[in-house]
């Protein structure tokens, strides 16, 4: 029997079915699969992307392990004198629709190596790309002119990535994106009505029933959300009350790297080389820590397809619980992380 269900922080509705819940495999999988051209990405080939604006390295060895570097094809233009005119994204627009299209976009090359998924990553490369998300939202806070970074990853073509070397993507925005402030909205209201952050008692919540989680360390938890929209769609939040990912110490990045290549590798080992989209969400720049927001983690891999159904009302069909996924994942092998990077 079908029924629906309501995210409380994005306030989005989903059917969720359960005649599926049996048969994962059934699902039409979108392998990643590799191309036989040159790619930027590679050690070698720094020379086909713009300079880099930062580089990461082992100690004790040569080379750049992780490289952040300027879209090549921006989404958003670094021209600054645009910045004075824009307003924050989802503000009433001028009558022709339209503000300047200020921001800055970049790519987190996440190896030298061409490798495909976050999974294949080795424990001192994925280290590195969650302290170099860390350092890039706090640099271009400190800019002061955005309100907001977004940071995502896109696996494979059917997620939205052009290319197959692993890697991320940053938008700075001087606005903030309506996803984020819908969110905020939730916190806010819900910290009036219960006086306690939505996202902690969620989490309790979570941790209290245990059917809808995959996995958990000392300070970070990876979940199966209630209102999953997605098979295998699964949500990694710190335990304890932290609202802007910026603060996070390096000694918490290497547990969060860790829990998230494992959560890729389980996915992938339980459904297929799927494609998948990673996004961070975080508090905007300009937002009080009162506001009771909770960095997060969603993991989507892309199983089913978004249809008219979706695109018609915003609600999502889910033919497989977020309590069976949870089972299958957690039943899938746990794959050593190799610690030092190899030729």
């Amino acid at each position: 029997m079908s029924e629906y269900r309501q995210d409380l922080l994005s306030r989005r509705w989903v059917i969720i079915g359960s005649d599926r819940a049996a048969r994962p495999n059934e699902f039409v999988e979108e392998p990643v699969r590799r191309q036989p051209i040159p790619c930027p990405f590679c050690a070698g080939n720094e020379h086909e992307t713009p300079d880099a604006v930062a580089t990461y390295s082992a100690p004790g060895r040569k080379g750049w392990l992780v490289r952040i570097v300027p879209n090549k094809y921006p989404a958003v233009t670094l021209d600054e004198s645009l910045c004075p005119n824009c307003q924050p994204l989802g503000a009433k627009p001028p009558p022709q629709g339209t503000i300047p299209g200020f921001g800055r976009h970049e790519v987190i090359i996440e190896s030298p190596r061409h490798v495909a998924s976050l999974s294949e990553l080795t424990a001192t490369e994925a280290d590195l790309v969650f302290q170099a998300y860390r350092d890039r939202i706090a640099s271009l806070k400190a800019t002061g002119q955005y309100r907001y970074v977004q940071i995502f990853k896109n696996v494979g073509p059917a997620a939205g990535a052009s290319l197959e070397h692993v890697h991320s993507q940053l938008v700075a925005l001087p606005g903030i994106p309506e996803v984020i402030a819908q969110e905020l909205a939730s916190c806010c209201d819900y910290f009036a009505m219960h006086r306690r952050p939505l996202m902690a008692d969620l989490i309790e919540r979570e941790l209290a029933a245990g059917n809808r989680v995959l996995a958990h360390t000392d300070r970070f938890v990876a979940f199966c959300p209630f209102a999953s929209r997605f098979p295998f769609e699964v949500c990694i939040a710190p335990l304890a009350d932290q609202p802007s990912f910026e603060a996070t110490q390096t000694s918490e990045l290497g547990e969060l790297s860790r829990l998230t290549v494992e959560v890729i590798g389980r996915i992938e080992r339980a459904a297929g080389l799927v494609a998948y989209n990673c996004i961070l969400h975080t508090q905007p720049f300009d937002t009080s820590p009162h506001d009771h927001y909770h960095w997060h983690i969603e993991i989507i891999p892309r199983l089913t397809k978004v249809a008219g159904f979706e695109w018609g009302t915003g609600c999502f069909i889910n033919p497989l619980p977020p309590e069976a996924a949870a089972a299958h994942l957690r039943a899938s092998p746990v794959a050593a992380i190799s610690p030092d990077w190899k030729t």
